[in-house]
């Protein structure tokens, strides 16, 4: 069964062309990575809070995608952008 992983990220200010640039060199690796069926990513009216909004084919895809990003430096750049670590949630799909 598929999970949703949601991750709150609160920005040190408002999103920046900086942001911009990493979020289109990365978001594909993402996409790309095993179990990954998608990622939308949103901003708040006033910029200073990112959702990533992601779906994977289970909790452990995410973790396994989240220590490769752990491990090659890019969660230590993404972190750089944020005021706080990141809220991560991983909600299951209800089903009626």
């Amino acid at each position: 069964m598929s999970v949703k992983v949601i991750i709150e990220c609160q920005l040190r200010e408002t999103k920046s062309a900086l942001l911009d640039s990493f979020l289109t060199e990365n978001v594909p690796t993402v996409k790309g990575f095993a179990g990954c069926q998608r990622v939308s990513i949103s901003f708040d009216k006033s910029k200073t809070t990112m959702l990533i909004d992601e779906d994977w084919q289970s909790v452990e895809h995410h973790k396994n995608y989240m220590q490769f990003i752990d491990g090659n430096g890019v969660m230590q750049s993404l972190t750089a952008f944020m005021s706080e670590p990141p809220r991560i949630l991983y909600l299951k799909p209800y089903e009626y």
